[in-house]
């Protein structure tokens, strides 16, 4: 059935099936990596929220000052 739709579909936008395969297969790791950004987002506000330290910008670069100083950052 789903080889069918892709030649149906491929016949409708003048593609071959291996094209709309590949847009397919495409849209679905964007949708993922979507999905998986906001997962990462959303454990990132909960460890906030559960207490985890925060640091303004000027406290990072602040210590990367630092490190760099000190020749802990690589070249």
């Amino acid at each position: 059935m789903l080889r069918k739709q892709a030649r149906a579909a491929a016949v409708m936008r003048g593609e071959t099936i291996s094209d709309v395969v590949r847009h397919a297969l495409a849209q679905y790791i964007e949708q993922a990596e979507k999905e998986d950004d906001l997962r990462y987002a959303d454990a990132v506000m909960k460890r906030i929220a559960d207490g985890a330290p925060t640091y303004s910008h000027e406290e990072v670069w602040a210590e990367l000052d630092a490190r760099e100083a000190a020749g802990e950052l690589p070249d």
